[in-house]
């Protein structure tokens, strides 16, 4: 008898195990995510520079991927460091007249500080071409998103 029990007992194990919850396959392909919502995709500055702060409105909390100086290229990539170790941390880049950083406890926000035109940080400074522009590269976990700033 116990031997039957056992024996049932585990069929209905196996069967528990092989069903599938179809409240959880989801319906949307992968990749199709739905896009971030913020308050600017793209800043201006003059030759002055300054600081604009861009808000991601959908999502609690984005960090930077990667960013490029002009156009974007397999050679050209600019990667997130840490202000104190060099370690890459997400929260801060910058690209030598320029800098992006999340702040801290304000993980939905972006701070993009462009130098004035006559502080140049960069090694090529007699070489710096003005309309200037940099692209950051945003993401949410899956999701990405471009933001473009122009000093001109």
């Amino acid at each position: 008898m116990k031997g039957l029990q056992l024996c049932l007992l585990s069929l209905a194990l196996f069967f528990t195990a092989c069903t599938v919850d179809l409240d959880f396959v989801s319906e949307e392909a992968d990749g199709n995510w739905a896009e971030m919502n913020l308050n600017k995709k793209e800043v201006h500055f003059d030759l002055k520079g300054g600081l604009e702060t861009i808000y991601v409105k959908k999502n609690n909390s984005w960090w930077i991927s990667s960013a490029c100086n002009e156009k974007c290229a397999d050679s050209n990539y600019i990667l997130p460091v840490s202000l104190d170790s060099g370690l890459t941390n997400n929260r801060f880049i910058s690209g030598g007249w320029w800098n992006a950083e999340v702040p801290k406890g304000k993980s939905n926000t972006l701070n993009i500080t462009v130098n004035a035109a006559e502080t140049c940080l960069s090694e090529d400074c007699g070489k710096e071409v003005f309309p200037r522009k940099a692209i950051i590269i945003m993401t949410a976990g899956d999701i990405f998103e471009s933001i473009t700033i122009y000093q001109e």
